[in-house]
């Protein structure tokens, strides 16, 4: 392969070497200028190859490529949080600084899945397909669906969490010793949903490569129908994991 590639390389610098190129400054920007071949090669393969990468004339490329680095970068950044508070949190021997890790990864966690929606968002409605087509793409609906449920899930150790901290620093604001840490069964149930989490981000990106292809493209399907799964698993799951964690007792469980 890396012979193959070496070998295309050479074709191309010597057609960019044969071919005669003069530099022409268009009309209406004088700060920029463009390679125009003055031989009929620059429809030869190589040329084909490399003329859209000197192109000055792509628009949107910048902010386009940035909203698509934002949301790999958020996509990273979800499964190094859940990773570490798979490793901290979620172990009955848990230390303190087990917790202030995982609290931190905890909220990475929530950073990194804002800069998803966001980047998603400019993604969807810019920089994308566009949105007739993306609002037509069942495929679509299930990768926010899955996200959906990530974020309402969520809500259980983020709550857990929060009360463990609050606690921990009053009492050392009061120079007493810190709260008992999570019992077993408080772990079990927070290790049962990061690992649904892990489970649900593994299986996004297999969603998302099949949306990018189109595939179940439906011209009849309404956006309000394939948005109305995730919204139900936000506000319905989203209240039952607040709910639950409010209301834990180790008795009831």
């Amino acid at each position: 392969m890396r012979g193959i590639a070496f070998l295309c390389l050479l074709i191309a610098g010597m057609d960019a070497f044969t071919a005669p190129i003069s530099f022409v400054t268009s009309p209406n920007d004088t700060a920029k200028r463009r390679f125009v071949s003055a031989s009929p090669q620059l429809n030869s393969f190589p040329s084909e190859i490399f003329a859209p990468l000197i192109s000055t004339s792509t628009p949107n490329a910048i902010p386009s490529a940035l909203a698509a680095y934002g949301h790999y970068l958020g996509f990273g950044g979800v499964v190094a949080a859940l990773v570490t508070e798979r490793f901290t949190i979620c172990k009955t021997d848990q230390t303190e600084k087990d917790f202030d890790i995982g609290s931190y990864a905890d909220i990475a966690y929530g950073l990194t899945g804002t800069l998803i929606l966001v980047s998603g968002y400019l993604r969807v409605t810019q920089y994308g397909k566009g949105w007739e087509f993306y609002s037509h793409e069942p495929v679509f609906w299930v990768k926010l669906f899955l996200f959906s449920v990530m974020g309402a899930a969520s809500f259980f150790p983020t709550t857990k969490v929060i009360q463990r901290a609050v606690g921990k620093k009053v009492a050392e604001d009061k120079g007493e010793d810190p709260p008992p840490m999570w019992s077993p069964k408080l772990i079990a149930r927070v290790t049962s949903i990061v690992n649904a989490e892990l489970l649900a981000v593994a299986s996004i990106p297999l969603f998302a490569t099949l949306m990018a292809r189109g595939v179940g493209y439906a011209e009849w399907l309404p956006w309000q129908l394939g948005a109305a799964p995730s919204v139900l698993a936000v506000g319905g799951l989203g209240y039952k994991y607040i709910n639950e964690a409010l209301t834990w007792t180790e008795e009831e469980q």
